[in-house]
C-alpha cells in the first residue's frame, strides 16, 4: 500500500460542528481496536513496559504501509482526508471485518463496501419477505436483490429467472425488458429507483463498483443515462404502483423500511391500496411461477 499522495493529508482545520464530532468519533474507533489486538498473535516483537494494552500507533503504521506521523493524525482528531485504498489498508491492519470495517469506512467519509456475501442476515430478510402477504423485496445500497416473496414475482416477474449477479434493480429494468413487464407505468418505478439510489447514498461517488454500474448502465441505455444526468432525487418512502394481473388491476401502496439487518438496505413492501386490490391479491393466490418455484432463492 503506497503512502498517502497528494489530497490524503492533512488540511487546514476547519469543518461544521458535526465535522468535528465525526473526527472525534473516528480516532477513538481506531485508539479503541488497536487496543483490542494481540501484538503477540500478529507475530510483533514483545516490547517491555507497554503502559497500555495493544497494538502501539507504529505497529498500525507499520501494517498498513502509512507513516506513524500521519497515523497519528487521525487519532489526535486532525481534519485528515484519507483515500479508500489507505482506509481498506487501515481496515486491514486492524483486521476488521463486517459492521467495524463499513464503520470505518463511512467515519472516514466513504461508502462502506459491499458485502462479499449476504451473511446471516439475508435469512432474516427472506423471512421478513415470507411474512408480508404483499409484494415485498428488499434491496441493498446497489439496488441488488436480496430477498423477496411469491407475491413480488406475481408484480414485478421472478427474479430468480435472473443470476444472482445480474438480480439489480436498476440492471433488470434497463437492460431486461422482460421485468416488470405488468406495470402499468414501468418507466416511472424504474425513474424512482434510478432517483432512489442517487439519493440513499453516496457509493456512487466513492465505490468503485457503482461507479463502474452506473457508468456501464449509461453506455448501455440512453433511457438510464438520461435520467442520471437529470440529477433528480427522491426522497418520499411511500408512493403508489399499479399492475395488471390476469385477474385485473392491482393497485399497491409503497411502505418501506431504511437499514434492515445492516445500513444500506431496504425493506420495500406493497400493500393493497384498496379493498379490490386486496381481493385480487388473495383470487390470485401469489404462488411462484411455474417451474421456478424455490430455484435460486438467497
Amino acid at each position: 500500500m503506497p503512502e498517502p499522495g497528494p489530497g490524503t493529508g492533512p488540511v487546514p482545520e476547519s469543518g461544521s460542528p458535526a465535522d468535528d464530532r465525526r473526527r472525534r468519533e473516528l480516532a477513538e474507533f481506531l485508539c479503541a481496536r488497536r487496543a483490542r489486538l494481540d501484538p503477540a498473535e500478529l507475530g510483533l516483537p514483545s516490547r517491555r513496559r507497554r503502559r497500555v494494552p495493544g497494538l502501539r500507533r507504529e505497529d498500525v503504521a507499520d501494517r498498513a504501509a502509512v507513516s506513524t506521523a500521519w497515523y497519528t493524525s487521525l487519532e489526535q482528531g486532525r481534519p485528515v482526508n484519507p483515500s479508500r485504498a489507505v482506509v481498506a489498508a487501515l481496515a486491514d491492519a486492524l483486521r476488521l471485518s463486517g459492521g467495524d470495517r463499513s464503520y470505518l469506512f463511512t467515519l472516514t467519509g466513504h461508502a462502506p463496501p459491499a458485502s462479499a456475501d449476504a451473511g446471516p442476515g439475508a435469512a432474516l430478510l427472506q423471512a421478513l419477505a415470507d411474512h408480508v402477504r404483499a409484494p415485498a423485496y428488499c434491496t441493498d445500497a446497489f439496488t441488488n436483490v436480496l430477498a423477496w416473496n411469491p407475491e413480488a414475482c406475481e408484480v414485478f416477474g421472478d427474479y430468480a429467472r435472473w443470476p444472482a449477479e445480474r438480480r439489480n434493480l436498476l440492471r433488470l429494468l434497463f437492460e431486461e425488458p422482460a421485468f416488470g413487464e405488468r406495470l402499468t407505468d414501468r418507466e416511472g418505478y424504474a425513474a424512482h429507483v434510478v432517483q432512489t439510489f442517487r439519493s440513499r447514498s453516496g457509493a456512487y461517488l466513492s465505490d468503485p463498483a457503482a461507479i463502474q454500474l452506473v457508468d456501464a448502465l449509461s453506455r448501455r441505455s440512453a433511457r438510464f443515462k438520461a435520467l442520471w444526468e437529470a440529477r433528480d432525487v427522491r426522497r418520499a418512502d411511500t408512493g403508489t404502483l399499479q399492475a395488471d394481473l390476469p385477474g385485473g388491476r392491482l393497485v399497491l401502496t409503497l411502505v418501506t423500511l431504511q437499514g434492515v439487518t445492516s445500513p444500506g438496505t431496504r425493506f420495500n413492501a406493497y400493500l393493497p391500496a384498496d379493498s379490490a386490490s386486496a381481493s385480487l391479491l388473495r383470487a390470485t393466490g401469489c404462488r411462484p411461477i411455474a417451474g421456478t418455484a424455490g430455484r435460486d432463492r438467497p
